[in-house]
């Protein structure tokens, strides 16, 4: 298995995918993209945002007619029209119009496709004949509640500057949801996705009672000062104290997302491919009640899967080029006192898995790029 090597996550393909879309809109001159998302792509979001704590914005999406700053926009007609995949299918074979099934889809190395396998196992009947469209309606409240909020937090004066930083000072004694919002708007705005509860909780209660707090959030230092929202330029450490890594739930601090999944043949053979990068993204075995995390201590050492030795954490990181401000801002995942995995290097040769597992440990990374 060359771990070494390794193709795109989801999020990496989710990216190609816009920069292709966004080189075709410019090539063509085109403004409006549209998407074929339908009523099973917002209950599949609906389920993954609200497990994951997602604030309006994020359980609003998929929406109807979606507003980018580069200008474009993103219509999902079949949305608007109420249509289910079922009822899209039935059409096309209806027409004779041919389609294409990812065949990824429906592989268990997804969150998104476990979801959606669950539902089609029992969600009618555990939730009712047209539950979608009770997603659907939701998913607009909400999109018109977050815009409502979005819409005073401007009117008070909340807009991000051009130097990045965001007033607050008018929030002070406002509702926690109005500077949810604002923080969540100003955390997007710099790039910081799917931040965690934990750590926004002492920058929200800070601009609602007009004091002065920071926190880390996937790595970023955030700052509310003199009713001022800024992002500070350095990284955050981690420093050496260990935290329990908990199953199912993403590390609110380290961005450590940990998981028992299997490891079919099919994800087995992507796997000895070298398909899936360990940048953000490993499959091992490990006892789960032994796994911590903690930041880097000098002197650490591990032995990367495939090699025939240990080595310098140090050393391999400066090999893979990874810049020096990021790597104090690395989680180092232990199995007990040994080292099984940095993000951006192979795990260690200790985890290595012999073949399909049924009770493998996936590890997945949600924190910043690591060029």
């Amino acid at each position: 298995m060359r771990a070494e090597q390794g193709g795109a996550s989801e999020a990496d393909l989710r990216s190609a995918r816009d920069a292709f879309f966004a080189e075709q809109r410019q090539a063509l001159g085109f403004e409006l993209l549209c998407t074929a998302h339908h009523l099973d792509d917002v209950v599949e979001n609906a389920l993954l945002r609200l497990a994951r704590g997602a604030g309006l914005a994020g359980l609003a999406a998929p929406r109807v007619l979606q507003d980018f700053r580069d200008a474009h926009r993103r219509w999902r007609p079949l949305i608007a029209a109420g249509i289910a995949k079922p009822a899209l299918l039935a059409s096309l074979q209806t027409a004779g119009i041919p389609w294409r099934e990812d065949a990824t889809n429906v592989l268990p190395i997804a969150a998104r496709n476990r979801i959606r396998a669950w539902l089609a196992e029992g969600g009618e009947a555990a939730l009712g004949a047209g539950y979608a469209d009770g997603f659907a309606r939701s998913a607009r409240i909400i999109g018109e509640a977050q815009a409502a909020l979005v819409c005073w937090a401007r009117e008070l004066g909340c807009v991000i500057r051009s130097d990045g930083t965001m007033p607050v000072s008018s929030l002070r004694g406002r509702p926690e949801s109005l500077a949810q919002e604002c923080l969540r708007e100003f955390l997007h705005h710099h790039e910081i996705s799917d931040p965690g509860t934990k750590s926004l909780l002492p920058l929200t209660s800070a601009i609602v009672v007009g004091s002065d707090a920071q926190s880390a959030v996937r790595g970023i230092v955030v700052r509310v000062k003199g009713g001022e929202l800024s992002v500070l330029k350095e990284m955050a450490p981690f420093g050496p104290d260990e935290r329990c890594l908990l199953m199912g739930s993403p590390d609110d601090e380290g961005g450590l997302l940990a998981e028992i999944v299997e490891v079919d043949a099919t994800l087995w053979a992507s796997l000895c491919r070298g398909e899936i990068s360990p940048a953000k993204e490993v499959y091992v075995v490990a006892p789960v009640e032994a796994l911590v995390w903690r930041g880097r201590k000098e002197g650490d050492r591990y032995q990367p899967l495939g090699t025939s030795g240990s080595a310098k954490l140090s050393d391999l990181l400066i090999n893979r080029k990874i810049p020096a401000e990021r790597r104090e801002a690395l989680p180092v995942v232990l199995a007990g006192s040994e080292i099984l995995w940095v993000p951006g290097l192979p795990p260690a040769e200790s985890g290595r898995l012999a073949g399909p597992t049924k009770g493998a440990l996936r590890l997945t990374w949600l924190g910043l790029c690591l060029s």
